[in-house]
C-alpha cells in the first residue's frame, strides 16, 4: 500500500471517530444555528497537538491527531513497509 493512500485512510478514519467522540470539529454549527461542513475548524484541531499540551494528556491521546499518525506510521513500517 502506498503511504500516501495510508494517511490518508487513517486520517479520514481519525476524522470520523473524533467527530464521533469529541463531535463539534467538523460539522459545527453556524451562526444560524444549522450544521455545516467546517474543514478550517478540523485542520486546525488536528495541529492544535503542536503548540498545546492540552492533548497530550495521557486519557486524551486517542484524540490527537498527531500520536495517532506517529502510531499508525510506526505500525506501517513495521508491518506493511517489509513485507
Amino acid at each position: 500500500m502506498n503511504i500516501y493512500i495510508y494517511i490518508i485512510f487513517i486520517t479520514i478514519l481519525f476524522t470520523i471517530y473524533v467527530e464521533y467522540s469529541a463531535g463539534g470539529i467538523l460539522f459545527r454549527p453556524d451562526s444560524t444555528g444549522k450544521n455545516i461542513f467546517n474543514i478550517k475548524s478540523l485542520l486546525s484541531y488536528l495541529i492544535h497537538p503542536l503548540h498545546s499540551k492540552f492533548l497530550w494528556n495521557p486519557s486524551l491521546l486517542d484524540i490527537n491527531y498527531i500520536f495517532v499518525l506517529g502510531i499508525s506510521l510506526l505500525l506501517y513500517h513495521i508491518l506493511i513497509s517489509h513485507v
